[in-house]
């Protein structure tokens, strides 16, 4: 099992779980983009919202270098739309990444989806396995504990987190 399984499991369905709720709703994404001065169709953003969930769910299952690659790519982006958000003071109800219409962009944010950029780049290229190539073991139960403590963590940080920190300036 590689190094980066973990990391690019939590990245891989979280991006799968973000991407669903754009593609069922686009409101709060077309909003926070417009926040942005960005005009974006809702019918592109549902479309996104379902790459989005297509390649998670791809990545999640095969762990494929070209696919990881893709999903840092995507949280690449995350993180200059956030970043583009924070510096205009927009975007601040949702981006719709989680389907609610109180999770605001952060600071805390933008250092999760950086991280995921980061670590599904290392992904991409020292090599992680998807749910289809692990065989079952010690070493993959603890690797899969730690995906879904780690999810739960970074989810905990989008939903809220911005709850109990002070305002943003």
């Amino acid at each position: 099992m590689g190094a980066w399984t973990a990391p690019l499991l939590i990245a891989s369905a979280l991006l799968a779980v973000a991407g669903a709720p754009k593609a069922l709703d686009p409101t709060n994404t077309v909003g926070a983009l417009r926040s942005v001065g960005l005009r974006v169709p809702s019918v592109w953003v549902r479309l996104f919202g379902a790459v989005e969930t297509t390649l998670g769910i791809a990545t999640l299952i095969t762990g494929a270098r070209p696919l990881a690659l893709l999903v840092a790519l995507s949280y690449a982006g995350f993180s200059g739309f956030i970043l583009v958000a924070l510096s205009k003071g927009g975007a601040v109800s949702s981006c719709g990444c989680v389907g609610r219409a109180d999770t605001p962009p952060t600071r805390a944010h933008l250092t999760v989806t950086a991280g995921l950029a980061l670590t599904s780049l290392l992904a991409a290229v020292a090599g992680g396995d998807g749910l289809a190539s692990m065989s079952w073991s010690v070493t993959t139960v603890t690797a899969l504990a730690f995906a879904i403590l780690g999810g739960w963590l970074v989810w905990l940080v989008f939903t809220a987190l911005p709850h109990l920190l002070p305002k943003e300036s």
